[in-house]
């Protein structure tokens, strides 16, 4: 039972991150994303999309090292940023990008945090099979 477990856990690890990317990208690349998601305030949420980033990636790709996910993720929030700079009324902002790299940031510490105070747990989670 736990290998079965341990076997099917990997792939979907990674298959909620590339849907995360996919609703990421598409509601980062629509023209009007509140009428997907209400906005409330737009850095609050840019840094609170960021940590669940954070904390997917890792469960992704949990040997990678920490320096290396939160690259990817900035290299994402950049890409999308300069993407939207040619999609009015979308536009380009360096703060939306702080936001994100703030959040990836807390996601990826906040994920470090959890493996040190849960070892066994987070061995669990994150192991391959």
């Amino acid at each position: 039972m736990m290998n079965t477990i341990a076997r099917v856990w990997r792939p979907l690890c990674l298959l909620q991150f590339a849907v995360m990317l996919v609703i990421y990208t598409y509601l980062s690349l629509t023209s009007t994303p509140g009428d997907y998601v209400p906005v409330y305030n737009d850095k609050l949420m840019h840094f609170t999309g960021y940590l669940v980033a954070g904390l997917s990636i890792t469960f992704a790709f949990p040997n990678m090292p920490v320096w290396q996910r939160w690259l990817i993720l900035v290299a994402y929030s950049t890409g999308i940023e300069v993407a939207q700079h040619f999609m009015p009324p979308r536009t380009f902002s360096w703060l939306d990008i702080l936001a994100n790299m703030a959040g990836a940031a807390s996601g990826l510490a906040l994920f470090e945090c959890a493996r040190k105070l849960a070892p066994r747990w987070s061995r669990m989670l994150l192991q391959s099979p």
